[in-house]
């Protein structure tokens, strides 16, 4: 369990930047008050045995650019206050239990970069919002139950290379907006059930 000694101490300084835990054995529930630690940028909490959810005080970390809780057992809903990080830029909670559908709010987070949320058990439509993420340039959002189609405005993310929804349930005609992302390098679609319109 990361301890809650830890959290009062960094309240008492309020100078910790980053904290880097990963690759350890630690388990429990994640302390809520690590929402204190007003100064934190980054904190690395990926390949440990973390179980519950994500504590809503995470909208308190305004400063925080790099969020990563990947590779552990996390559930239910992600906190739609990570909407309120609009300096994140590298968020990756993927390999979790978490689900639900992604938050509209995720559209806030304007300088994101990096969203990896695959195998999970994610699911409903994709917020149209995503759209607004027009700095991002690797979402891998594979391996969950997303369904519905993939919303136009993703052809507004004009800064992406990588793009990757294979094994979800999205369906639907592809959207021919996404012709407009002259960066993509990388488009992953299969076992979804797309349907597809071709020019004679």
């Amino acid at each position: 369990m990361l301890s809650r000694a830890l959290c009062n101490r960094a309240w008492t300084d309020d100078s910790m930047t980053e904290l880097d835990v990963h690759e350890n054995s630690l388990s429990g529930t994640f302390p809520s008050e690590l929402g204190w630690l007003k100064s934190l940028e980054a904190l690395f909490l990926w390949e440990n045995e973390f179980t519950g959810t994500l504590p809503t005080e995470l909208g308190l970390l305004t400063r925080m650019t790099d969020f990563q809780p990947a590779l552990n057992a996390f559930g239910g809903p992600i906190p739609s206050e990570l909407g309120l990080l609009t300096r994140m830029e590298n968020l990756r909670i993927f390999h979790n239990a978490f689900q639900g559908s992604l938050p509209t709010e995720l559209g806030l987070m304007t300088s994101m970069k990096e969203f990896h949320a695959y195998e999970n058990s994610l699911n409903g439509t994709l917020p149209s919002e995503l759209g607004r993420l027009g700095s991002l340039e690797h979402m891998e959002i594979h391996e969950n139950a997303f369904t519905g189609p993939l919303p136009t405005e993703l052809g507004l993310m004009t800064s992406m290379t990588e793009l990757d929804v294979h094994e979800n349930s999205l369906s639907g005609t592809f959207p021919s907006e996404l012709g407009w992302l002259k960066s993509l390098e990388a488009l992953f679609l299969w076992e979804n059930e797309f349907t597809w319109h071709f020019a004679n």
